[in-house]
């Protein structure tokens, strides 16, 4: 089998338009890789996350070089640590903006750095809170 098949590597450029990353390879002289298609969960709820360039990812290639293959996603290193605590699922992201749910409080959580938009019709059941008063 050839060893080469699953390779790890950091990426070197992005591709938003097509979806697809370079991928370098430190212990390949910084060999770089094709243009790569990154996996993405499928569904009607695709999304459209990338990982970032100095990322690290995984990767699976087609067994002829690292022309041809896929990212199959990036991963936590010891240098880096998940986001939120082991109660929270959700996204984060740079500027401070994130949207979790946390199961020990049963809540989801929305912060928006920037404020927030809604475009069409809200429908809020339940009591509306701001601070602690009930409005």
């Amino acid at each position: 089998m050839n060893s080469n098949l699953i390779r790890a590597g950091i990426v070197s450029s992005v591709d938003e338009a097509s979806g697809t990353v370079r991928v370098t390879f430190p212990d390949q002289d910084n060999h770089v890789s094709g243009s790569l298609p990154v996996l993405t969960p499928g569904g009607s709820g695709k999304g459209n996350a990338l990982p970032a360039p100095s990322e690290s990812v995984l990767c699976l290639f087609l067994g002829n070089g690292i022309q041809e293959g896929f990212c199959l996603g990036s991963y936590y290193t010891d240098d880096e640590h998940p986001p939120g605590t082991t109660q929270q699922r959700g996204v984060w992201f740079e500027d401070g903006s994130h949207v979790y749910y946390d199961r020990s409080i049963q809540k989801l959580v929305v912060q928006a750095a920037g404020g927030v938009i809604i475009d069409g019709d809200l429908e809020v059941t339940g009591t509306v809170k701001r601070a602690g008063e009930i409005l």
